[in-house]
């Protein structure tokens, strides 16, 4: 369930007769406007307010108290969070998406890998096709356990629950590249672009290219990236550094100044050590230089 609301709690007609509203269904809708409107703290008193309504199916319910979860994420009480979830099964055992949810809020949250891979195996022995759980599950054995191997095959088992599954190709892309498969990365992240056209998964495959030893290439996709989001400044940081590695000095400064216009030193995107060996060149340029200094991390 998602949304975003106003939390006012207004009377309202209870029955289902033309020209009524219900009670309980325009509530939920208030809501998720409060919700999508990034007004947690008005979704969490709504919610309340819901919760205790009895005339709140079964199913109303457990999607209110999953949303009341993520309500408590968003202003920074997680272990409340965590808390509600651990009811949530208790309360509704057949329902996957509670697990699903728990196992990923005991990974990110709660830091047990290994709860969160109980929670997540019950919700696919449940829902055994659904590309959350197993992108999730994915998560677990690779940034929690260490298990490559089988962090790739939830991946792909995502894939195939899902072939336009964006997440799983971008891990899958992630999980290559930490293991220097460059050639499968760039695969995986070219299949990610087709998928969902964003200007950041061009940047990462000029990255890609960069470590391949094929400048011409990370220029190309590069310069594709700030075409489509010219206010990208690590779009541009990516292109100062393939047109560097190209010997395209001039056009490199002039990126590396477009990306100092568009970070900042607080916030970034900052320049990072890997990134000093293709911009080397350009120190030579007190602009270039001074850049480099104030936005290096």
């Amino acid at each position: 369930m998602s949304g975003k609301g106003q939390g006012d709690i207004r009377p309202v007609a209870a029955g289902r007769t033309t020209g009524q509203v219900d009670p309980v269904s325009e509530a939920l809708r208030r809501e998720s406007r409060h919700f999508m409107g990034r007004r947690y703290g008005k979704s969490v008193e709504l919610l309340e307010v819901i919760l205790r309504r009895k005339d709140l199916k079964p199913r109303q319910r457990f999607e209110a108290l999953c949303r009341k979860a993520e309500s408590y994420e968003r202003i920074g009480r997680a272990r409340s969070a965590l808390d509600i979830l651990r009811e949530v099964v208790k309360a509704h055992p057949n329902e996957p998406l509670g697990f699903s949810l728990l196992g990923e809020y005991l990974f990110r949250v709660g830091a047990d890998p290994q709860g969160a891979l109980i929670a997540l195996s019950r919700a696919l022995e449940m829902s055994p096709d659904d590309p959350d759980t197993l992108w999730w599950r994915g998560q677990v054995y690779q940034s929690g356990l260490g298990d490559m191997k089988r962090a790739r095959e939830s991946y792909l088992y995502a894939l195939r629950a899902d072939p336009k599954y964006g997440q799983a190709m971008e891990s899958l892309a992630v999980l290559a590249e930490s293991q220097g498969r460059w050639i499968e990365a760039v695969e995986w992240r070219k299949a990610h672009y087709l998928r969902e056209k964003k200007a950041q998964v061009l940047s990462a495959i000029a990255e890609l290219y960069l470590r391949l030893g094929n400048p011409a290439a990370a220029g190309k996709y590069s310069s594709s990236a700030v075409r489509r989001s010219g206010r990208d400044a690590s779009a541009w940081l990516t292109q100062a550094k393939a047109l560097s590695a190209s010997g395209n000095l001039a056009g490199a400064k002039s990126a590396l100044r477009r990306f100092g216009r568009l970070a900042n030193s607080r916030s970034g995107p900052h320049i990072f050590s890997h990134d000093l060996y293709w911009l080397e060149p350009l120190m030579d340029d007190p602009d270039s230089a001074e850049i480099v200094r104030r936005l290096s991390r």
